[in-house]
């Protein structure tokens, strides 16, 4: 073999390496498809609950199942760890929040209240939303009837008060205890909202991408689909983009700071505007 074909063949071999080594770096930023769990038709069903035997007794029970979506099927109760298990026990009385989570992580939730024997003490709540991004806004109200007053109220288990509004609230599920003058007990899951928090995508979003992702090679400009400087390839990547820069699998190298991430979350949660 002469050199002129050997220096040909470490031409070929040379570009090659070099074609596969920018397929794996762009292929480390690539984003999987997700299940679009608007359009599932899970659901979580009640079996049977089983009262408490008295106001201080920890012996309820709810059972559960699941509908639709894709099995197999994880259950939990007040946001606790999922269990393959359906049933729950050694439940104080009260309202529990109980969901289903099908294999595609899709999600299903209903309240579930069961009762004490010999005690009539309830309670309703009422939320707003929290649309603070970075802070917490959301509020709670609870109103108490039956049992015996004054009342006393707990929320996430920080000591009781006499007051039945919390403030600075995260959105997401919150364990509302209620006391009364006899030392029974009661409790609620609530929910609150996440509202709009009006995170821009011009001023916020774009440069963290533009800085971190938006290079040649990897996400800039004449990659296609992968070309996150095309507002419409951002929109239908957004769930992804949120997942990865959370769990600081995106970008490699150096992770965003935790401010950028939550900021790209909130975006996201936002419903992903081209504010």
């Amino acid at each position: 073999m002469n050199a002129s074909m050997k220096r040909k063949i470490l031409k070929y071999v040379l570009y090659t390496v070099f074609l596969v080594t920018a397929f794996e770096r762009c292929a480390y930023n690539d984003v999987n498809v997700t299940v679009d769990c608007s359009a599932s038709d899970l659901a979580v069903v009640v079996e049977s609950t089983k009262n408490t035997t008295g106001c201080k007794a920890i012996n309820g029970e709810i059972s559960v199942s699941a509908t639709g979506g894709v099995a197999p099927y994880d259950f939990s109760i007040n946001d606790g760890e999922y269990q393959t298990n359906s049933t729950f026990v050694d439940l104080g009385p009260g309202t529990f929040t109980v969901k289903v989570k099908d294999v595609n992580n899709c999600w299903r939730s209903m309240q579930v209240t069961i009762g004490a024997d010999g005690s009539n003490l309830s309670a309703t709540a009422t939320s707003t939303p929290d649309n603070q991004c970075t802070t917490n806004n959301g509020t709670i109200t609870v109103s108490a009837t039956g049992g015996k007053g004054p009342y006393q109220y707990q929320i996430d288990s920080k000591g009781f008060s006499s007051s039945n509004s919390f403030s600075a609230v995260s959105d997401g599920i919150h364990a509302i205890l209620i006391k009364d003058a006899d030392e029974c007990q009661t409790n609620l899951s609530v929910q609150v909202g996440r509202g709009v928090t009006g995170i821009s995508f011009a001023t916020v979003i774009k440069p963290i991408l533009d800085t971190n992702c938006n290079l040649s090679g990897c996400h800039g400009t004449g990659t296609g689909s992968r070309d996150w400087t095309n507002f419409d390839n951002v929109k239908a990547n957004a769930t992804n983009i949120k997942q990865r820069t959370g769990n600081r699998s995106m970008p490699p190298g150096a992770p965003l700071p935790q401010s950028q991430i939550d900021q790209i979350a909130c975006w996201v949660d936002d419903g992903a505007p081209n504010n």
